[in-house]
């Protein structure tokens, strides 16, 4: 199969290849998007945290620039070679990134899953220049041959199978999202806006099932807290077990997760690395168990460990004292308040950290421990659907990274891969 392959330049490939702005727009409150290298990582595009620029600014860029759709973005300084797919239309402008023009969907994807095989990554590290920063010259991102099969057939069809999977990653992705939202909004309803007690005094009718209404007040207190609760510390219904380890004493080929593994405002941890490389004492965790960065906290790195393993000193490990605590811990630790409060007391200048004991002072309202309980019940199956949603991930991930060498080499024929594909999504 290989020898019905091609190998093109990317400029060749591409409708042309070329870079975002290498200027420093002014930064404003309100305005149009602008991302660098760094909000790309894991495949996507992250624009949560894009700096905001005046739409002239925005209007230059985009001049010699523009992004469209099936556009291929690659990141240029600091991690090279962390790329995405524009898959829908964009709204924003590009520092520093490289822009591979493709010429539809079919070539966009083809392009996007070779940059991600470990062929292409190494072609992009014996690129990469410099020390204290890696970069990589646009000039050797238009020289990265390309191998294209002579059948449109064929780029299409493997790319079906590519993209077959990546869809079911990120409906996983979007489902754990849900579920996430799900918890909080639920979690704000009952213990921050006290909402079944407020509608009691209000005389409107149930919205819960009848034992679980039964179960909240009639009223708030002088307080302004529904009546008969108390007023507490997380570290009332919460603790952080100080499981210290030294690396001669770790496996290998135990999960270890530092603080670039966790993702921001996202309790779906789903990236890990193995403990084969470690030189300092870690922290034992384990699985179920809430991790927080406490280095910067304003980060907002706080996830479910879906996996038992270490993690750096700078990840806090927190656990409910009693399994009906869990769900008001996890929803309290992982709740802008909390963050905000964390990062309000946290010590150094250029790298804040928080603590545990800052963290044990936070106050909060404690429900009865019927309420806790019941709504652990409802929450403890949506964590477990997260980790039984990035487990999936992480394997339909490493299939669909073992699958684009395998087709290219001949390894493995369409056909065998579309009927086995079938079997796994």
């Amino acid at each position: 199969m290989a020898g019905d392959w091609q190998s093109l330049a990317a400029e060749d490939f591409c409708a042309s290849v070329r870079d975002g702005t290498h200027d420093s727009p002014k930064s404003v409150d309100h305005g149009r998007s602008l991302v660098t290298s760094r909000h790309i990582t894991g495949g996507r595009l992250d624009l949560s945290n894009a700096y905001l620029i005046s739409q002239e600014d925005f209007d230059a860029i985009n001049k010699r620039s523009k992004v469209d759709r099936w556009d291929v973005l690659i990141s240029m300084i600091g991690t090279v070679g962390e790329t995405c797919l524009i898959r829908d239309d964009p709204d924003f402008a590009i520092k520093n990134i490289g822009l591979f023009k493709c010429k539809g969907e079919i070539d966009g994807k083809w392009l996007y899953y070779f940059l991600r095989t470990p062929q292409a990554q190494q072609l992009i590290r014996e690129q990469a220049r410099g020390t204290t920063q890696q970069y990589i010259p646009l000039g050797a991102l238009r020289k990265i041959p390309i191998p294209v099969p002579n059948s449109t057939d064929d780029m299409r069809s493997i790319a079906h199978i590519l993209g077959t999977l990546d869809d079911k990653i990120e409906l996983n992705r979007r489902r754990n999202q849900t579920l996430e939202a799900m918890a909080r909004a639920l979690f704000k309803d009952w213990f921050v806006d006290f909402g079944p007690v407020r509608a009691k005094m209000e005389g409107r009718e149930p919205y819960l099932p009848r034992d679980i209404w039964a179960l909240f007040p009639e009223r708030l207190d002088d307080e302004g807290k529904p009546e008969g609760w108390e007023l507490g510390t997380l570290g009332d219904v919460a603790e952080h077990p100080r499981r210290s380890i030294q690396p001669d004493n770790i496996e290998p080929d135990t999960p270890y997760i530092a603080l670039e593994h966790m993702p921001k405002r996202c309790i779906a941890l789903s990236d890990w690395d193995r403990a084969d490389s470690l030189g300092s004492n870690k922290f034992e965790f384990r699985e179920g168990e809430i991790l927080f960065g406490k280095l910067r906290p304003y980060f907002h790195k706080v996830g479910i460990a879906p996996i038992s393993g270490v993690c750096s000193t700078d990840i806090v490990v927190v656990t409910a004292k009693k399994e009906r605590w869990f769900g008001l811990v996890l929803c309290h630790i992982s709740s802008d308040e909390f963050v905000e409060y964390t990062n309000a007391g946290s010590t150094g200048t250029k790298m804040p950290r928080t603590s545990w004991n800052e963290m044990a002072r936070y106050s909060l309202v404690l429900p009865p421990e019927a309420l806790a309980r019941t709504f652990n019940k409802i929450v403890r199956p949506w964590v477990g659907q997260i980790i039984g949603g990035i487990h999936e991930s992480r394997t339909l991930s490493q299939l669909r990274d073992t699958l684009l060498p395998k087709l290219i080499s001949g390894e493995l024929r369409i056909k065998d891969a579309e009927k086995f594909l079938e079997r796994v999504a």
